[in-house]
């Protein structure tokens, strides 16, 4: 089966467009082939295009689509989705960018001097 991250109730997808762009949501019901339902914590529930979503590996168990934001609450917290995404390559890397993007210049001079001190130490361990 080439998919295995399916539009489906109980999904959890980042938005990647957009003022939220960066949150991890829930899909809550499938309302059309473009459209779905999304709720997440601290966010108010509403209705975003499939375009602006990247879907991830996570699933969390809902009731019934449709569920209301009390019992998406409970099953997001219960997955500890945030916490099994920040742990994932994905959040990881995600993380890291932003980190990157809050330096200063001396943040950013020295994140140079480390990468350049990584190449002289690879080229003088190839070059044995």
């Amino acid at each position: 089966m080439p998919f295995t991250r399916f539009v489906q109730p109980g999904r959890v997808a980042l938005v990647n467009y957009g003022p939220e762009a960066g949150q991890l949501v829930l899909i809550v019901d499938v309302l059309d082939a473009n459209r779905v339902l999304v709720d997440g914590p601290g966010q108010a529930r509403r209705q975003l295009n499939l375009k602006r979503l990247a879907l991830t590996d996570l699933v969390v168990a809902l009731e019934k689509r449709g569920a209301k934001a009390t019992a998406c609450k409970k099953a997001w917290e219960a997955a500890k989705v945030s916490e099994t995404f920040a742990a994932s390559a994905w959040g990881k890397k995600l993380a890291r960018r932003a980190a990157r993007a809050a330096l200063d210049d001396l943040g950013r001079h020295k994140a140079l001097m480390a990468r350049m001190a990584r190449g002289k130490a690879a080229r003088a361990a190839l070059a044995k």
